[in-house]
Parts: C-alpha cells; sequence; structure tokens
C-alpha cells in the first residue's frame, strides 16, 4: 500500500494526515492498515475515487471512510492566447514576495470559511483558515515551483486579488487558490485577475493549466466554464477516515 503525507496538514493538526494512493484498493488497504499505523500513527486518511466508481467508494465506505468533498479536475490550453490585460491599467499583476503575506491574510479572513474541513463537524474550528495561510506561505517561499500572482492598483499599491499555483512541468501550471479583496468580489474584478494571470504565464511559456475546484465552489466552476474556456477531465470523490 503506498500513500504520501500531506506536510501542511500534518503541521496544523500536530498528527499525520496521508493520502492513499489512486492504486490502493480496499483489500490492499485492509492487509496494510496495521502496518501503516504502526509506522505512522495516523490521525487523517484521504482516498481519492472516481466519481462514478460506486463499487470502491461503497467498499471504502465499509472501511469506515466517509465522503467529504466532490472534485472537478479542469484544464485549459492557453498557447498563443492574448487575454489583453494590459487594458486594465492602472491595475497590473504582480508577483508577491513574502512582505505581502499580511495582506494575503487580511483578504482571505475577509471570506468566511466555506471547504471540506470548515464543513467537517469532526475538525476543530478555525482550521480551514489557518491551513490556507500555511498553503499561501509555502506558495511564496517555494520560489522555484510556486507563485502568488496579484491584481494590484498601480498608484495606491492596494491588492484586490490574488491567486496561487505550482509548475508542475516547465509548460504547464496548476491552479490552487484565488481570492478577492473586499469591495472587489465581483465578476468583472474576477475575470480581470484570470486574464492577467493567462497573460503572465503566456509570457512563461506556459501552453496548460490544470485546475482542482470543489463541486462546492459553483461561483468558480461557473466563472471557469463560461468565461474562461475550461473544460472538465474527470471528477472524484474524496473520502477520508478520522482514527
Amino acid at each position: 500500500m503506498k500513500y504520501a503525507i500531506l506536510n501542511v496538514e500534518t503541521e496544523l493538526f500536530g498528527r499525520k494526515v496521508l493520502v492513499l494512493d489512486a492504486d490502493t484498493t480496499p483489500s490492499m488497504y485492509i492487509k496494510g492498515l496495521d502496518k501503516l499505523i504502526a509506522e505512522e500513527q495516523p490521525w487523517y486518511v484521504n482516498r481519492l475515487c472516481e466519481a462514478g466508481d460506486l463499487k470502491t467508494i461503497h467498499a471504502f465506505e465499509e472501511l469506515g471512510f466517509r465522503f467529504v468533498e466532490l472534485r472537478m479536475f479542469r484544464s485549459l490550453r492557453i498557447e498563443g492566447k492574448q487575454m489583453g490585460s494590459m487594458s486594465f491599467f492602472p491595475f497590473e499583476l504582480v508577483r508577491l514576495d513574502e512582505s505581502s503575506l499580511p495582506n494575503l491574510f487580511k483578504i482571505i479572513r475577509s471570506y468566511k470559511a466555506d471547504d471540506r474541513f470548515s464543513r467537517d463537524p469532526l475538525i476543530p474550528a478555525g482550521a480551514s483558515i489557518k491551513r490556507l495561510e500555511l498553503y499561501l506561505k509555502k506558495s511564496i517561499t517555494n520560489h522555484q515551483n510556486e507563485f502568488i500572482y496579484a491584481l494590484q492598483n498601480h498608484h495606491t499599491g492596494e491588492l484586490i486579488g490574488f491567486r496561487n499555483g505550482e509548475f508542475t512541468t516547465k509548460r504547464t501550471v496548476r491552479y490552487f487558490y484565488s481570492f478577492m479583496a473586499p469591495g472587489f468580489k465581483t465578476p468583472h474584478y474576477e475575470s480581470m485577475l484570470e486574464a492577467a494571470m493567462i497573460d503572465a504565464l503566456v509570457k512563461r511559456n506556459v501552453s496548460l493549466v490544470e485546475a482542482i475546484t470543489s463541486g462546492q465552489n459553483v461561483s468558480e466552476i461557473n466563472e471557469a466554464l463560461s468565461s474562461m474556456g475550461f473544460t472538465v477531465e474527470k471528477t472524484q470523490v474524496l473520502l477520508r477516515k478520522i482514527f
């Protein structure tokens, strides 16, 4: 049985948080469980299943796993795209450094926490925002592979929204989170941020953008599919077991 340790969540909760490999079957999990517990003493274990694979989903549910999230895996080919973000002046896209973290934290705290951790009754209150802060700090400090870009008012320096992600290859980027500052949470400004992101990535020779969206995030799904041209590649269900 193969698995990976999720370092950010492990740091947050003070106990091991694991994700099982996609090839791990229910029978493999049963056979390897005693060894897994002895070696890792996990608190929280994830398993992603194809949304239509009810046989596997139900088998893991019988082993104590529970549904926490539907995920949509989206992609967008951007090679050669030009979104005209230069016309957004005085707003411009800038890459952020660690000095911007307090402003980023202020923006995410303006949102009501609404993800699988905030909705899970077995997860301590407040864990969702703390987890986001850890991931944003990781994106800013991991300069080689990750990034945070923000749409900024050129005159005032005010950040109106940001997105982070990582380079999975030299020409492929995976998006993580996107947030808008209070007063700018509108489709107009959200579209400006996304268009500026695509222009910036095209300049860095990126040809493919991938994104994973919670099925709960209806507004992001509608925006991505209707205006930006993303297509859905697959859907999966995230199951979790808490020991």
